[in-house]
């Protein structure tokens, strides 16, 4: 753009300050939310991308998830040559003890000697194939090595945990974003979860089941075609296949599984139909600014008309004045550009917090980034400059220089734009609106139990200490009760799958004492069996399931016929994504070492009451850290990715419903201009104020209604889709559709009302005092 015409357009915006400000800040606003989310998208698809060797990476896979035995890795090593390594997998945490005899909770993962020679992730110290080689080693990451460490070189440095010690042989950077694995403290071998469990037999046999398994093949060897031969093999030999629990299995390649329906432990996961819905909106955003700006610059076209005019006497072409006005909507684009990325900058915090992420903006301005989105951003100038260039070319300089002019256009093309603007902003509020119900629907769920005020910790004290310990806390004003447990609704207590009646049946084992029962307020419908030991009480899917009839007495469970003391009424011990499945509440034995504590609460003064519950725990652990929490927050929490989306979407509908008004703003004060005599000769002829708003605000209410029509059926149609995700769900009440309509609809009244009632309420005089 020349330095003349530069000044000349600086010298318009600043005369037209409305015009100006509501142009760069939609350009601006928009641009800042395509900007995070294109990152957010960069960074989801890029998830394992870095890894050397990722091409020939898998995990192993069946249908009903991705964990398997100790031993499996071993032995599918053994049965094809097509493997060059293998790890498994397993997320744990404990109380280590380091140097000075601090305590501290430590999350750590559990992973074969050959994690790091089989993944890219950069040891800062250390050799990749000996950090882990003995059992007595211990990685730890960058972060918590210089919360425990300081400024100290931690290597060589031991801890303890377990009563096992350990070296520090290597630190690793913490996990990137962009990878499936979950951030952890620490790196242990594997092999030493069987002395944790005091469990030698947990590295030969299958009987648990809970570790992922992670396969590197060899250069060339294609190792997903050996599944069906695997297969065969765990039919013979591996419990879950001869009993029918299972009856699939693929090497599902590394860069599938963040995006896998399979869960897994120590690993993150995400929707990849999500992240392409966050990319749709990406782009409708965009859409939406350009649009809006090519209605502002159309309705501020007749400003600018003599400018235009005399530069096309004086001889410029009309080729050059349309360079000349796509450059001022390039240098438009790149000004609100700059001012995006302040305001991402500014932003970034509440999008990581709503999107469970970390974009780490700064870093992400690499050279092909940059050149990429300088070629966007040049290419939404072109887009949003042509079409108010080409229309402002039009009229006749003439005209314009002799006073006879009156800028005017065919606008119906701007109100397809405006409908579309709303067709947009409309199915954005059904969603926003759709999401939040099914959110409250799913918090305020009667989930079969009592979440409310009970507290729940981990349990470190010694048996002969539980009922010592029992009564101190009931001595606490505000505690109710409390109850030792193996298993709490929240965390869905122990698989155990066995065969009946010669089918392949998996439950959900609860175990608690004597209290379990009345604390979460179970529901129990007696059987009228006589109590005893060895009695259960299972649940109404567990009757169905087994076909036990009304009230049955006993059932055959595994190899013993057990007594049922009672049906319990459904309780829901997973998210509301997921059926309601068989399940069976059996009292402790005093063999057992329940890992869990819960605690029923009263009201008055929680916060005082947890302090001490707190320091009781601690006087009788010594201190040992300890995680803990509420019921109901622990419930919550399987909704927030759903409350926090919501909130974000509900910010993209306010910019898009913002953005809309601006241009439908616009092109009421361009659409009122080009009316002022036919409102003047009406009002001569008698006509009220309240009609000639209504005759104004009739063709854009119009097409907001249109955009309604065009924009319900695609709204129903994504939400009910979403809605599958969950086997609880609320539904798309037709009172979504008529409060987004309505509300769509009063924001375009508002908007257009105002201009009308100032076009309606003038002196007629002075729009007719020149004809």
């Amino acid at each position: 753009m020349k330095r003349n015409s530069l000044r000349s357009f600086i010298k318009f915006l600043s005369k037209n300050k409305l015009y100006s400000f509501v142009t760069i800040s939609g350009f601006a606003v928009s641009l800042m939310f395509v900007l995070l989310l294109t990152v957010y998208i960069k960074q989801e698809l890029s998830v394992d991308q870095f890894h050397k060797n990722k091409d020939r990476l898998y995990r192993l896979y069946r249908e009903e998830g991705s964990t398997f035995g100790a031993p499996t890795g071993e032995y599918i090593e053994n049965q094809l040559p097509e493997v060059e390594a293998y790890t498994r997998i397993k997320n744990m945490s404990g109380n280590a003890v380091f140097p000075g005899d601090e305590q501290t909770r430590m999350n750590y993962l559990l992973a074969d000697s050959a994690f790091f020679t089989m993944f890219s992730f950069d040891l800062i110290s250390g050799n990749p194939r000996e950090v882990l080689k003995t059992k007595d080693k211990a990685v730890l990451s960058e972060t918590f090595a210089h919360k425990i460490f300081g400024n100290e070189n931690p290597m060589g440095k031991s801890f303890q945990m377990n009563d096992k010690s350990f070296i520090v042989s290597g630190i690793i950077e913490d996990m990137p974003q962009n990878t499936q694995f979950e951030k952890f403290d620490a790196i242990i071998t594997f092999n030493m979860l069987a002395e944790f469990w005091n469990y030698p037999e947990l590295l030969t046999t299958n009987n648990n089941s809970s570790f992922a398994v992670y396969f590197l093949a060899k250069e060339g060897a294609d190792l997903p075609s050996k599944a069906p031969l695997i297969l065969e093999q765990f039919k013979k030999d591996y419990w879950m296949y001869k009993q029918g629990f299972s009856k699939e299995l693929e090497f599902e390649p590394l860069t599938d599984v963040y995006f896998s329906n399979s869960r897994g432990p120590a690993i993150r996961q995400n929707n990849k139909s999500s992240v392409f819905m966050f990319g749709g909106i990406a782009i409708l955003i965009l859409v939406i600014a350009i649009i809006n700006y090519i209605n502002l610059t159309v309705a501020q076209a007749g400003n600018r008309s003599k400018e235009i005019a005399i530069k096309k006497l004086i001889g410029s072409s009309k080729g050059a004045l349309v360079y000349q006005q796509i450059s001022e909507s390039v240098a438009l684009s790149f000004f609100a550009a700059l001012i995006a990325i302040a305001l991402a900058l500014i932003a970034e915090p509440f999008f990581n917090n709503q999107m469970d992420t970390d974009l780490n903006l700064t870093n992400q301005f690499s050279g092909a980034f940059v050149l990429s989105s300088l070629l966007i951003i040049g290419a939404t100038g072109l887009v949003s400059g042509t079409i108010p260039a080409l229309v402002a070319n039009k009229f006749n300089p003439v005209e314009v220089v002799k006073g006879s002019f009156a800028f005017k256009t065919r606008k119906s093309y701007s109100k397809v734009l405006i409908a579309f603007q709303y067709t947009v902003a409309i199915i954005l509020l059904v969603s926003t609106l759709t999401i939040t119900k099914q959110s409250n629907f799913m918090q305020n769920y009667d989930m079969g139990f009592d979440k409310d005020n009970i507290f729940w910790m981990d349990n470190t004290i010694e048996a002969n200490k539980r009922e010592a310990f029992r009564n101190e806390l009931k001595s606490i004003p505000g505690v109710e009760e409390a109850s030792f447990c193996m298993g709490m609704p929240i965390d869905g207590g122990n698989n155990q799958s066995f065969n009946y009646n010669e089918k392949p049946v998996s439950f959900q084992e609860f175990r608690g004492d004597s209290l379990y029962l009345k604390i979460f307020g179970l529901k129990i419908n007696e059987t009228g069996v006589a109590y005893s030991k060895n009695g259960v009480w299972i649940n109404q899917t567990a009757v169905k399931l087994l076909e036990l009839g009304e009230n049955p007495s006993s059932f055959k469970y595994y190899d013993n016929e057990i007594p049922v003391l009672g049906i319990v009424e459904d309780f829901n011990f997973r998210s509301l994504h997921e059926q309601v499945g068989p399940a069976i509440i059996r009292q402790m034995t005093n063999e057992d070492f329940p890992w869990s504590i819960a605690v029923k609460i009263s009201d008055a003064n929680i916060i005082e009451t947890v302090k001490r519950i707190r320091e009781k725990q601690a006087s009788f652990t010594g201190g040992e850290p300890m995680e803990f929490g509420f019921v109901d927050s622990s419930v919550d929490e399987w909704y927030s990715t759903e409350v926090k989306r919501s909130k974000l979407i509900g910010a993209f509908t306010l910019l898009s419903i913002i953005i809309s008004s601006m241009g439908i703003f616009a092109m009421s004060l361009y659409y009122i201009q080009q009316k002022v005599k036919e409102i003047g000769v009406r009002k001569v002829n008698g006509a009220k104020v309240s009609e000639v708003v209504a005759l104004l605000n009739k063709d854009f209410l119009i097409w907001v209604l249109v955009a309604f029509v065009i924009a319900t059926p695609l709204a129903w149609f994504a939400m009910n889709k979403w809605l599958e995700n969950f086997a609880y769900k609320t539904e798309v009440s037709w009172w979504i559709f008529m409060m987004a309509g309505l509300m769509a609809l009063g924001i375009a009244l508002l908007t257009v009302s105002w201009q009308s009632w100032r076009a309606a309420t003038r002196n007629p005089v002075e729009a007719l005092r020149y004809e």
